[in-house]
């Protein structure tokens, strides 16, 4: 007789893997997924209701195992772990520690009883279970994606689904670090030209001549032969995908060139008098206020206009703090992965620090936080103490900290922002390049902010 529960069973040893499903089959009547190690995170998110059988038969299967039950803890999947073992494999111990987290350890055969017991007694079928993520469904792609990072911008699935199958441009706003480079590369991966290239042009980081070389492309001096043009990146992404990263940065010239480029797709290299055509589509972003900028005379209207046909506009990071414990338990679940630390949790005070603090740098900054903590962590909890020290101190609201301007509740934020700048500066002995590093932004983004703030007189090193 069949029953309602879901049954997932990993295994890379084949022999291990057929006389396990087989048994399952047999044993509980249940639908049996199986996958290997490699192919499994396709069918896992935060959706994923059953049991989770992970099966080892070599030293090899066992780390790949514990690295697989570590993502599902730290992410806090709704899943029941059951590691199984073959009576040949060594590695008993290092898959011992699971047990501290509901996860069971049996030996097959000799446990094969059990494990049946284990099953029948997990009966909790849910609507949503094992399914692959690579769905046709654009729409369900993307709540997918968001629902495991980013779950307030959840309202946005069928806006951002909408923008993905246009062809058209595209303007993406927030402040830096919001998340608009990933978006814009899922709405890639999400459109008629996923198949091609998808390049990243970062305006804000090139000076005024490398800008048009890079971005149109040149004929060298030495030679005025057509072939001698070297591409720039309008031609290298082909029928791709092309995101102007910082598009406010672009001068007068460029933004003239750029509007061209939109209107016609047509544009020439640089000392060339030969046309080129544009086949990619363009997606800009920006993290000032393009309006304000056109009301400036700093921002060709015509351009705001034919950008601003589809936009999206990404909140910082601050103003959805929902969004953060499960934006940390994710990077945590994958820099855990990629420098093979011992993380199963991170600690109730160190997320209760994570949501206090204001994260000017937003996304990019948290990221650059959790993957110091990873580092410096010694398992199994990510705990406080693990976080940099402004981080803590937001949250224990010491004397002389940063708590009074970190505030989340503080309305000044342009002052607690200032503050936090400020201090970076000190710390980092007013070197703008490590500054930014710390602050998670790019160091056109923290000139900005040290030109707003009025601290371009601090002392300047490299």
């Amino acid at each position: 007789m069949r029953t309602g529960r879901q049954i997932a069973l990993v295994a890379d040893d084949p022999d291990l893997a057929q006389a396990i499903g087989a048994h399952l089959k047999r044993s509980v009547g249940a639908s049996v997924l199986v996958s290997s190690y490699s192919s499994i995170r396709e069918y896992l998110g935060p959706r994923a209701h059953g049991v989770l059988v992970l099966a080892a038969a070599s030293v090899a299967d066992a780390e790949q195992a514990l690295r697989l039950a570590q993502q599902t803890i730290l992410q806090q999947w709704p899943l029941v772990l059951v590691a199984v073992m073959s009576n040949a494999s060594a590695c008993w111990e290092d898959l011992q520690c699971l047990e501290a987290y509901q996860a069971r350890l049996l030996r097959w055969p000799k446990d094969a009883a059990r494990l049946t017991r284990l099953i029948r007694e997990h009966d909790e079928p849910a609507a949503k279970t094992f399914s692959r993520k690579d769905t046709d469904d654009p729409e369900e792609i993307i709540r997918a994606a968001l629902a495991d990072t980013t779950p307030t911008l959840v309202p946005l699935t069928q806006r951002i689904a909408s923008a993905a199958a246009n062809d058209g441009p595209l303007l993406l706003t927030g402040e830096s670090g919001a998340g608009k480079t990933t978006l814009a590369r899922l709405m890639h991966e999400l459109s008629p030209r996923k198949d091609e290239r998808f390049l990243v042009f970062p305006c804000g980081a090139l000076s005024v001549n490398l800008l048009d070389r890079e971005l149109f492309g040149n004929v060298e001096d030495v030679c005025a032969e057509a072939d001698c043009e070297r591409e720039g990146k309008l031609v290298a992404v082909g029928y791709g995908t092309l995101l102007l990263d910082e598009i406010d940065a672009l001068g007068s010239q460029q933004q003239a060139k750029l509007l061209r480029v939109l209107e016609t797709g047509e544009f020439e290299a640089v000392g060339s008098s030969r046309t080129q055509i544009c086949n990619a589509r363009i997606i800009a972003t920006s993290n000032c206020d393009l309006e304000m900028a056109q009301r400036l005379d700093k921002f060709r209207s015509d351009l705001y206009c034919k950008l601003n046909v589809t936009s999206i506009h990404l909140p910082p990071l601050r103003e959805r703090p929902q969004d953060i414990v499960a934006l940390a338990r994710n990077m945590a679940a994958r820099f855990n992965t990629r420098f093979h630390k011992d993380l199963f949790k991170i600690h109730p005070e160190a997320l209760a620090a994570l949501e206090a603090f204001s994260w000017p740098g937003n996304i990019r900054q948290l990221e650059n936080v959790i993957m110091h903590a990873v580092l410096v962590s010694s398992g199994p909890d990510l705990i406080l103490e693990d976080l940099p020290l402004p981080i803590q101190e937001g949250t224990l609201a010491a004397p002389g900290s940063l708590a009074a301007t970190l505030d989340p509740l503080l309305d000044d934020r342009d002052r607690a922002e200032r503050a936090l700048v400020e201090q970076a500066l000190a710390n980092c002995g007013y070197s703008r390049a490590r500054t930014a590093h710390v602050l998670g932004i790019s160091r056109v983004t923290l000139y900005k902010r040290m030109k707003k703030f009025g601290l371009m007189e601090v002392p300047q090193h490299s």
